[in-house]
Order: structure tokens, then sequence, then C-alpha cells
């Protein structure tokens, strides 16, 4: 008897389908940096927030001489939530945990089929680079942000495309120029995807504050662009930017992005900037522009 291949869908409803959703996520903390923690406790109350809103059952079992040799069922969430509130975060032990509030309504609007790249990110100031002591920053900060978004939104995770789309080289780029447009096309085209992620890295500098003994300020900003692939057409632009005192200089070089890096006042403040552009950039891509009423 050949084998038979039976596959079954099956959806199964939210068991409460409320306006708003509160959901609490856990990670164990061990041989992890609490930044790596939080982040995967924030995964987890992102996939049961969104498990609130409906699971859909796909099965698979394979039959050969009336015996089941396969067997296998996966849960997938109904919606890529992107816009959501940290109401509380702790740590009990060795487990850290983080509850979030989530709109359900944004919640259930999607682009199943959005496919983001990226390129680098220039600074604005060149030679900040050399006394910044961040090694990749670049190539880090979209790398980063597209991590970020690929567990916020569900979108496939990428790496930033070794290329440049901006070049500020007489103060900040004009994302709407038509030769603009017509790279961004180029470049979505070449690399597969129908949105582009391009960037520049506004401020990286610090200054000493300190009046009896050296302390440090440091700010991270940075500012970002999202294009259509099909179009060129610039659909959000975006800037976030933070200051950190105290651990913010290196006395050796430090990859950005690594847990030394987030293990830093500085890394702290900068995730936090990475964290508030990769939310902005989720909620374009689960209510993208012609299915959003609340924008």
């Amino acid at each position: 008897m050949k084998v038979l291949l039976l596959l079954a869908l099956l959806w199964l409803p939210g068991v409460a389908l409320a306006d708003v959703i509160f959901a609490e996520g856990m990670a164990p903390t061990a041989g992890k940096s609490i930044t790596e923690a939080r982040r995967d406790a924030l995964e987890d109350a992102l996939w049961n927030a969104s498990s609130r809103l409906g699971i859909t059952v796909r099965g698979i079992s394979r039959v050969s001489e009336a015996a089941v040799t396969q067997n296998e069922i996966h849960l997938e969430t109904a919606a890529r939530i992107s816009r959501y509130d940290i109401v509380g975060e702790w740590q009990e032990g060795d487990i850290y945990h983080i509850r979030i509030r989530v709109d359900a309504a944004q919640a259930l609007c999607g682009d199943p089929d959005a496919r983001m790249g990226a390129v680098h990110f220039p600074l604005l100031q060149p030679h900040q680079q050399l006394t910044s002591s961040l090694n990749g920053i670049e190539a880090g900060i979209p790398n980063e942000i597209l991590h970020r978004v690929s567990l916020n939104a569900g979108t496939p995770s990428r790496r930033a495309e070794h290329r440049r789309l901006l070049e500020p080289l007489n103060g900040m780029p004009n994302p709407h120029a038509p030769e603009i447009r017509e790279r961004v096309r180029r470049l979505a085209q070449e690399m597969e995807v129908n949105y582009l992620l391009a960037g520049v890295i506004i401020d990286i500098g610090y200054e000493n504050i300190g009046l009896i003994r050296n302390t440090y300020l440091r700010r991270s900003e940075v500012e970002i662009y999202v294009f259509a692939g099909d179009t060129g057409e610039l659909i959000l632009q975006r800037r976030a930017a933070r200051e950190a005192r105290g651990d913010v200089l290196y006395p050796t070089p430090v990859a950005f992005g690594s847990k030394r890096f987030y293990e830093s006042r500085y890394g702290e403040a900068f995730s936090w900037v990475l964290d508030r552009l990769s939310q902005e950039i989720s909620g374009l891509l689960a209510c993208p522009p012609g299915d959003r009423a609340f924008r």
C-alpha cells in the first residue's frame, strides 16, 4: 500500500477576544546576559498574546500498511503582534518575566508576505568612528533592528547587505529624491524583498561633563527610512535618541551588539533606541499603508 499523506487545517478561535490583552512571558537567565533573557521573555510573551487571538493547527499524518508512520502537529499563532506596551518586568531566581499589554484590533492587521531587506547605515559624522571604539556599527545597527523586527512581526530573519543607499555628505539625505527611489527599486529587486530599510547614524559622540572627576555623557541617535520595494516610495521615517552617563567609553574596541556592549550603560541606552525603532517598523509591517485605519 502506498504512503498516503493527509493534511489537516483547523482554526481554533482564542478563548476570549478582548479589546486589550495582557500576556506574560518567561525565559531562563542561566548562561545568558540579562538582555538576552529579556529578549527571550518578550518573545514568549508575544507568542502567548498572539495565541489568545487564535491558533492555526496544521497536522501531517503518513499512513503505510494501515499503520501511522508519521504524525506531526504544528501550532501557528493567528496574529503578528507589533505594537505593545511592557507593563512590568522582573526577575525571580533564574527566571526573567515580562508582562505586556496588546491592542487586539491592531494585532489582527498584518502583511503575511512581508520581506524586508536592509543596507548599511552610514555615520552622519564619520570622524566619530575613530573615537567610538565600536566595531561593526554600520552593519550592526540594521542587523539588530532586523532581528528585533523578525521577532516582533514574524518576518524572515535577514542580514543587512554590504551596500549603501544614502550618502550624507553634506547633511541629511533627501529620501524622497528621484534617484533614491530608483536605487531602492533596483536594490529591492536584486534582494528579492518588498520593503527596504535604510538609515543614518546621527550621533554616537560623547563629552566630559564631570566637575570633580571624569564623568562622560554619550548619545545614541539614529534615523531610519523604510521604502516600498516596488515603487521606491518612502513609507516610514522615524528618529530615536537616548543619552547615557557613566560606562559609555571602552578602553578596548567592542563589537556592536555583543554581550559586552549590551552590558554597558551605553549599550543599554542604544538597546532602547533599537527597540523603539524596531517597534515602529513592526507596526508598519503589521498594518501597512492601505490596511491601516488607525494611523
